[in-house]
């Protein structure tokens, strides 16, 4: 086998794969050759594959014959009953003399030996690419004609060629033989093509304007763009996404740019780039960073007259839609935006939650909710309130009923046409947007107040997400809700809150497993983000045990983890785990007081007075008001700073004395060491059970 020259060539030539399912589609072609290839004993090398609208190619260097090899095959062992043993062997229509026993794991096994003859690559070719196609797997499939056989799309065609012949496929669902010709270009070279390899396959194809190269359909794109927005100043937006699906639009990318008329230009940015973009695969062209009256598009034909029909046609269309956005939004600013909350209470947004004008009332509650228990101020409760009510009457416009996309977004600009406050108008187009975008306070409270309530409105009817299926996306909210808290280093009692939140639901009676249902979610999803962060798993499950705010769990975790990463820091959570063991051990320890008369080691003496002088300033500590991470920054230092006098106390003293009172008064020692840390620091003590 020439390694360097590719003797297999595959193309299936289908009707218009749909652009999100080409990138899988092919992935799982390449999967399923592959794997029927190895079990074959097909040497399989340089391997490539292309993916285009109209075909799904995969090329290869095989080697021409298989040499002979035998297969072994295990079946049961010689004590299965005798009808399971009758089943192996009718399966491989072999009889018992012709298989052998073997010893695996001290178990003896029947084992078959199959023998494969040398065989041409070429006879087991046709098997292998037509069991592919049909175990092709797709997100939405159908069928066609009288065929019960569903694909994405109806295959027209297959080529296959090996050695520089064809190799004959045939697929009998779809009454489907393969050939030794393809097809260019739909409308430019749509004439049969004859190729004997993959190298002029390929050749070919770009002579009948295919390329069939996803990756270079891109480059070509990207090149025609900086041909034609080559003056300084002007630039086109390219979103990777939008990139990735107009290249799986096309055979042929011809990019051309279009005019937008003047009248259109009034309208707000994302109002013009929604419908070039969302619905009509447009790139926005911009002059020194503002929207300019044109747009680019890729065509996917070469036309005769420079692509100047195809132009009128695609302005046509983004006009009417234009033309439509300008009726809309000059409509819906006749109107203030607080009058569509009439609107609303005709809007169900779920049978039992109610409708959408029921959810703002509650979500002006949660800001209520949020405000007391964060001691926010009457202004920023009545700013909250005010986003509230407004937050969801562009729902009712008639520019986000035509464009649901821009829901969120034109309630912000609506508010900013009518004259509300700034902070009002950026919470209200912030609040779809992921955490990172948030830019405001205002607007990170009124998520979170959302967030909380759909999430407990939710757990209420007892729709929490179960195994894999989240249809409400509530685990996307918990995370949304945790990192709002830690970016704001925001501080509150989120079971106090969750509490009340449930109250608003007048169908619940309250009921305290729910609130703890919620809080737990919750707390599990912090748990996955705390992880994220290479926190250990025994310092994340410790500290969200302790400690019900989140942003404190988050400053504890970081404290805490640090402190145990450094050698005292280990060497403390090991003694504090050798005090509890032995404690354990010598069972009830309540009588074993602590006499200082009975020292008989210096270390004794000096390790009592650090943990009664520890005491005291943990005591301190937790009366002085400090700021919360301070105390814990603090305790953790004392505590760590103890571990040398806890080390030498373990290595010069015999705990298991033969005299009761030596060995119970060091008990009590260990008992003073366990209470402290129980006591002022029960996240050390949690990790050091977790961390066994």
């Amino acid at each position: 086998m020439n390694r360097n020259q590719e003797n297999f060539l595959l193309e299936i030539m289908v009707e218009e794969i749909p652009a999100r399912f080409q990138a899988d589609a092919i992935a799982n072609l390449e999967r399923l050759l592959s794997e029927k290839l190895e079990k074959q004993r097909i040497k399989c090398e340089n391997v490539k594959t292309y993916v285009s609208p109209r075909r799904m190619v995969f090329s290869a260097s095989l080697e021409q014959q298989v040499r002979a090899f035998v297969e072994e095959k295990k079946g049961p062992q010689n004590s299965a009953p005798a009808s399971v043993i009758a089943k192996f062997l009718k399966s491989l229509g072999m009889s018992l003399e012709d298989c052998e026993e073997k010893i695996i794991d001290k178990k003896t096994f029947i084992m078959a030996r199959i023998q494969h003859p040398q065989q041409h690559t070429r006879d087991l070719l046709p098997n292998i690419i037509a069991s592919s196609i049909l175990e092709m797997q797709w997100p939405k499939s159908m069928h066609w004609g009288s065929h019960a056989f569903n694909f994405v799309r109806p295959i027209r065609n297959i080529l296959c060629m090996f050695c520089g012949k064809s190799v004959s496929v045939e697929l009998q669902e779809i009454d489907l033989k393969s050939s030794d010709y393809t097809f260019g270009h739909r409308f430019m070279a749509p004439e049969k093509i004859f190729a004997k390899n993959p190298k002029e396959y390929m050749q070919k194809m770009k002579e009948s304007f295919v390329i069939v190269d996803p990756i270079e359909r891109k480059n070509i794109i990207f090149k025609e763009f900086a041909k034609i927005f080559s003056n300084p100043g002007v630039s086109v937006d390219i979103p990777e996404d939008l990139l990735n699906e107009v290249a799986g639009l096309v055979e042929n990318p011809v990019v051309l740019l279009g005019q937008i008329p003047q009248k259109f230009m009034r309208l707000p940015e994302e109002v013009l780039i929604t419908p070039m973009r969302v619905h009509q695969r447009y790139f926005p062209v911009r002059r020194d960073g503002q929207l300019a009256p044109f747009f680019a598009f890729v065509a996917n034909n070469l036309a005769a007259d420079g692509g100047k029909a195809i132009i009128r046609g695609n302005e046509r269309v983004l006009n009417a839609r234009l033309a439509d956005a300008l009726f809309f939004y000059e409509t819906d600013l006749q109107k203030p935006l607080e009058l569509h909350l009439e609107n609303l209470k005709k809007i169900v947004f779920n049978e039992k939650l109610g409708t959408v004008f029921d959810r703002i009332l509650r979500i002006c509650c949660v800001c209520d909710f949020l405000c007391e228990e964060m001691s926010l101020g009457e202004d920023l409760q009545e700013l909250l309130k005010r986003v509230a009510l407004l937050s969801k009457c562009d729902l009712s416009t008639n520019m986000v009923c035509e464009f649901p996309e821009l829901q969120g977004v034109m309630g912000g600009i609506y508010a900013t046409m009518q004259g509300e406050d700034e902070s009002v108008c950026s919470a209200i187009r912030e609040q779809y947007k992921t955490v990172d975008e948030i830019t405001t306070l205002p607007g990170a409270l009124f998520s979170m107040a959302d967030k909380i309530e759909i999430i407990t409105g939710f757990f209420a009817i007892g729709k929490g997400p179960t195994g894999s299926k989240d249809p409400f996306a509530l685990r996307r909210a918990a995370i949304g809700l945790i990192k709002i808290i830690k970016k704001y280093n925001l501080s509150l009692n989120l079971r106090n809150v969750i509490k009340k939140t449930l109250g608003l639901f007048s169908f619940v009676t309250e009921d305290l497993s729910i609130v703890e249902a919620v809080m737990s979610f919750i707390m599990d999803r912090l748990k996955v983000v705390l992880k994220e962060s290479e926190i250990s798993h025994a310092v994340v499950s410790a500290v969200v045990e302790c400690v019900d705010d989140i942003r404190l769990i988050f400053s504890k975790a970081d404290v805490l983890d640090q402190a145990l990463k450094s050698e005292n820091g280990e060497k403390l959570i090991s003694s504090y785990k050798r005090s509890k063991n032995i404690l354990e051990q010598f069972g009830d320890f309540s009588n074993c007081s602590v006499n200082r008369v009975l020292f008989v080691e210096d270390c004794e003496r000096h390790l009592m007075d650090a943990l009664n002088v520890l005491e005291i300033a943990l005591q301190e500590l937790e009366i002085s008001k400090l700021d919360a991470d301070v105390e814990f920054q603090t305790k953790i230092s004392l505590c760590v700073a103890l571990e040398e006098k806890i080390t030498v106390f373990f290595w010069d003293i015999l705990i298991n004395a033969d005299d009761e009172k030596l060995r119970c008064n060091r008990i009590g020692i260990l008992a003073k060491l366990t209470s402290i840390f129980e006591k002022f620091l029960p996240e050390v003590a949690k990790v050091s059970i977790k961390s066994q």
